[in-house]
């Protein structure tokens, strides 16, 4: 059976496709978060400007014993621009804030397993939605890893509370957190409003500074005319760092702030301005030192963003072959003392060496427990294996034909096809019955897939764009 035709999406899908728009779109005019940031980059300083320029006049013209009708006319239009780049600032906020609760929506569960179960399905639906090499894939990927690593971060941070791995005065002060898992749920809302937005705010504008005008003129060139996912030059490289740095620290302490408190309980307000300022200075804290790698508080950003840039590569050698190498990056970087070695021991064990929604092929076995002389595939589907290099998945075909009745499985590192020992096994079956074998599944193997014809993976975002194949993490 070939996939081929496209459906409707299931609501979790849409949901999700939803959420990127909110964040990244493929075409601005809608209103989104980097939509947000190119307009504080370009539009709010020449409002600032206005604002200073009026400014002056106000004071010359006072000082000339012009009317006054003249002066408030003047007054007035001061007011006017600095409620406009209040409003923008205000707007931007609550952008961040519903796109941060329609995360949790969409990765936090009522419980810690239920929590995990939806961050994978999260994670899993980014990478099927995605397809290989094909198309404009670079763009693609830059637009889903914000969210990719948004999810990361939560499930990292949970981690690094319940391990106690890094020390910080503000993240000492949630280590209760995780007690939002079994049902407290003043720790559920202050979670979200002092760690959870934050967070994923931080993960989201990592490198907003990006979409300033400076960054993209050097990426894509005066004239637009240039490839942003080239490969630059040190020079230019360390241009560009130096640019994001900036601006995204600019973005994150100036274009951000606090939101407005409504009210008139003078108490209350002053808890609200307290508790909104912490987390401010949390957010660009965490934000710094991912730059900087200070104090190893930014480790909760920069392990995830390592990790994406093999999972979600805007690289033009990118390959689904190369995505269980995420791991060993990090794994590596760690022994070298580039990474905190318990962070990154803890995300490892989050992620295992196979990424969520990671086609496998497997060799089965028959009732009585041998290994048959065929192959079969399955998505990676769950967080936290208990051995790294075996995953837990959803067995999708059954005899090569799919089926939307495949069960759970851990797939044995004895039986998948990613190492090449055990394709040295189905060698033996012969090429005609692989010939034969490939024949059913063709339509879901690339060229740079198919290894002496046995593959070593599988490409599934076709079988994905199928509404009823969506909810492979339905264990009903």
């Amino acid at each position: 059976m070939v996939v081929s035709a496209q459906s409707p999406d299931n609501i979790y899908t849409q949901q999700v496709k939803e959420l990127i728009n909110m964040v990244y779109p493929k075409d601005f005019g809608y209103g989104s978060v980097f939509e947000d940031a190119h307009k504080y980059f370009t539009v709010t300083p020449e409002l600032e400007a206005e604002a200073k320029a009026t400014t002056s006049r106000i004071i010359r013209m006072k000082g000339s014993g012009r009317d006054e009708a003249a002066i408030a006319n003047m007054q007035d239009k001061l007011k006017q621009t600095k409620a406009d780049i209040e409003d923008m600032r205000l707007a931007r906020l609550q952008r961040l804030e519903n796109v941060s609760d329609k995360l949790i929506a969409l990765c936090e569960g009522d419980n810690w397993q239920e929590t995990q179960q939806l961050s994978a399905k999260f994670l899993g639906t980014l990478l099927l939605l995605t397809r290989g090499t094909e198309g404009n894939f670079a763009s693609l990927h830059q637009r889903f890893k914000p969210l990719y690593k948004a999810v990361l971060t939560l499930r990292l941070a949970d981690r690094l509370l319940e391990h106690d791995t890094i020390g910080h005065n503000y993240l000492s002060k949630y280590r209760d957190s995780l007690s939002r898992f079994r049902g407290n749920r003043y720790w559920r809302e202050k979670w979200r409003l002092e760690l959870g937005i934050p967070l994923i705010s931080a993960a989201i504008l990592q490198d907003i500074g990006l979409q300033s005008p400076a960054a993209l003129t050097l990426l894509k060139g005066e004239n637009q005319q240039l490839d942003e996912f080239r490969l630059l030059d040190e020079g230019q490289r360390k241009d560009l760092l130096k640019l994001n740095y900036h601006f995204t620290m600019k973005y994150v302490s100036e274009g951000l702030g606090i939101p407005a408190y409504v009210g008139n309980v003078r108490e209350e307000r002053d808890r609200f301005i307290q508790t909104h300022e912490e987390v401010s200075r949390f957010l660009q804290a965490l934000v710094k030192d991912a730059f900087i790698s200070k104090s190893g508080l930014g480790e909760i950003l920069k392990i995830p963003q390592i990790y994406v840039s093999i999972v979600l590569s805007t690289k033009s050698d990118y390959s689904r072959k190369s995505l269980p190498k995420g791991y060993l990056l990090i794994e590596q970087l760690a022994k070298k003392g580039a990474l905190n070695k318990k962070l990154a021991k803890d995300f490892i064990g989050l992620v295992g060496y196979f990424p969520q929604g990671f086609g496998i092929t497997f060799i089965p076995l028959n009732d009585n427990g041998e290994e048959k002389k065929q192959y079969e595939c399955a998505i990676v589907t769950e967080l936290n294996p208990k051995n790294p290099a075996e995953p837990m998945c959803k067995v999708v075909t059954r005899n090569q034909k799919y089926t939307t009745n495949g069960g759970f499985d851990i797939v044995t590192k004895s039986s998948n096809l990613y190492f090449p020992a055990n394709r040295k096994k189905l060698m033996r079956m012969g090429e005609k019955r692989l010939n034969e074998i490939m024949s059913q599944l063709s339509g879901n193997f690339s060229a740079d897939a198919v290894e002496n014809l046995v593959p070593s993976f599988w490409e599934p975002h076709d079988y994905f764009s199928y509404k009823k194949h969506q909810n492979l993490w339905s264990k009903k």
